[in-house]
C-alpha cells in the first residue's frame, strides 16, 4: 500500500538538509548540549574554582581600586550561576520535548553573561581551555537555536546548510529515508498539523524548515530562497560545487554582470581572496517569501548514503534553466509562475504573454515555474 506523497520526490541535496534538521532538533542532540555543558561545570570549573581557593589566590587579586572584581570568589558568586540556570533550563527543555514543545536555548545569554566578569583569578592556560570549551558549547547550541527560532529571519540558509555539510556528513555517512507527505500541508505563518521539517511545494530551491505543534507551535518562516543572484550563481556554478568550490565562486564574482556589484565589497588588506566568495556572494543571494509547506517524514529504520549531488539534482537544475524567463521577454508556458524579486509574486501567465520586470539592486527580475500548478 503507497502512502500519500510518495510522488514529490527529494533532490539528494533536499535529504541532506532533512538529516540534518531532524539530528539538530533531535532529543538526543540536546541531551549532547546538557552533557557538554555538566562537563564543564563538574570537570572542568568547580575543580578549578576549588583549586584557585585551596591556593589562596585570592588574597593577592584583591585591591582598593576593584575590590574582589578579579577574585575567584566574584566569579563563583556571579558568573558561576549563569552556567547553573543555562543546565537547568536545558533540563527543562529536555521534560518539554515529551509534549512537543521546542525552544531555542538560553546558551546566547549564558555566555553574555559569563563575559561580564573578569578570570583573572585563572592562569592564562586556565582561561584557554575553559574559552575553548564554551566556544565549543555556543557553536553546539547556536545549531539548536538556528532551527527552533521561529520568531525572526530563518538562519536556515542554503548556504548555512552547506556551511555545516562537511562535519554532519562526516560524523553521519548515512541517514534515514524520507517521504515527503504531500497529504499534510502546511502555510508559511501558521503553526502546522505535525511536529517535524517542512520542505517548500512552491520552490525547488526554498531550504527546508522544522516546526512543531506542542506549547502553543513553532509556526513555518517564509521560504528562504534564491534571488537572481542566487540563481545565476546556481547556473554558473552548479548545484555539486555552489558554496563548495571557492574558486568557482571567485569566478562568479568577478564575472561581468556582477564585478562592479561586488568589488566594493571584496575588502580586506591585498588582492581579493577567492576563499571568502561563497560567504560573499550568500550576503546577496536569497530572499525570503511566502510558501505553502509539505512534512517530510522519516521512514522508520531504513537507511542510505548522504550525498551532495545526484542525478536528481542535475535534472532540477536543467528543469529550472528551461523554465526560467527573464522579466520584460513572453511567458513559454501557461500555467503559474512566481519570481524571488517580489513576495507574493505567484500568478498565472498565458502562453506568450508579456512577464513582467521588477527593478531590483542587483540585476534583472526571473520568473520561475511553480511545480505546484493548483
Amino acid at each position: 500500500m503507497s502512502t500519500p506523497g510518495d510522488q514529490f520526490s527529494l533532490s539528494a541535496w533536499r535529504k541532506a538538509q532533512a538529516a540534518m534538521l531532524y539530528h539538530y532538533a533531535s532529543l538526543d542532540y540536546l541531551k549532547g548540549l546538557h552533557q557538554m555543558v555538566s562537563e564543564l561545570m563538574d570537570g572542568e570549573i568547580d575543580p578549578l574554582i576549588d583549586l584557585a581557593r585551596a591556593q589562596g589566590r585570592d588574597a593577592v587579586l584583591k585591591d582598593a581600586r576593584w575590590g574582589d572584581r578579579n577574585t575567584v570568589q566574584n566569579w563563583a558568586n556571579s558568573a558561576w550561576p549563569f552556567l547553573s540556570d543555562f543546565r537547568q533550563s536545558l533540563t527543562r527543555d529536555i521534560a518539554l520535548r515529551a509534549m512537543e514543545q521546542y525552544e531555542v536555548t538560553s546558551a546566547n545569554e549564558c555566555l553574555r553573561g559569563l563575559n561580564e566578569f573578569s578570570m583573572n583569578w585563572a592562569t592564562p592556560d586556565e582561561e584557554r581551555k575553559i574559552q575553548a570549551v564554551l566556544k565549543e558549547i555556543s557553536n553546539y547550541a547556536r545549531n539548536i537555536d538556528d532551527t527552533m527560532n521561529d520568531r525572526s529571519r530563518s538562519r536556515w540558509t542554503d548556504f548555512n546548510f552547506a556551511y555545516n555539510y562537511p562535519e554532519f556528513s562526516a560524523q553521519f555517512p548515512r541517514i534515514s529515508k524520507f517521504r515527503v507527505r504531500t497529504d499534510v500541508k502546511a502555510e508559511s505563518s501558521k503553526v502546522p498539523p505535525r511536529t517535524g521539517v517542512y520542505v517548500s511545494s512552491d520552490d525547488p530551491n526554498a531550504a527546508l524548515q522544522f516546526a512543531w505543534t506542542g506549547g502553543g507551535g513553532g509556526k513555518l518562516r517564509p521560504a528562504s530562497t534564491f534571488n537572481e543572484i542566487g540563481l545565476d550563481a546556481l547556473q554558473q556554478v552548479g548545484r555539486k560545487d555552489l558554496w563548495f568550490d571557492g574558486a568557482k565562486m571567485f569566478a562568479f564574482v568577478q564575472s561581468p554582470k556582477y564585478a562592479s556589484f561586488f568589488a566594493h565589497k571584496m575588502l580586506g588588506p591585498g588582492k581579493p581572496d577567492p576563499f571568502l566568495a561563497p560567504s560573499l556572494v550568500a550576503r546577496s543571494a536569497f530572499v525570503e517569501i511566502p510558501s505553502n509547506w509539505y512534512f517530510v517524514e522519516i521512514i522508520n529504520d531504513e537507511f542510505e548514503d548522504i550525498a551532495v549531488v545526484s542525478e536528481d539534482d542535475s535534472r532540477t537544475i536543467n528543469t529550472q534553466e528551461r523554465l526560467r524567463v527573464e522579466g520584460g521577454h513572453a511567458c513559454v508556458r501557461a500555467g503559474y509562475w512566481f519570481t524571488p524579486a517580489k513576495p507574493g509574486s505567484r500568478r498565472y501567465f498565458k502562453d506568450g504573454e508579456m512577464m513582467p520586470a521588477f527593478g531590483t539592486d542587483y540585476g534583472v527580475t526571473f520568473w520561475q515555474w511553480d511545480e505546484d500548478q493548483l
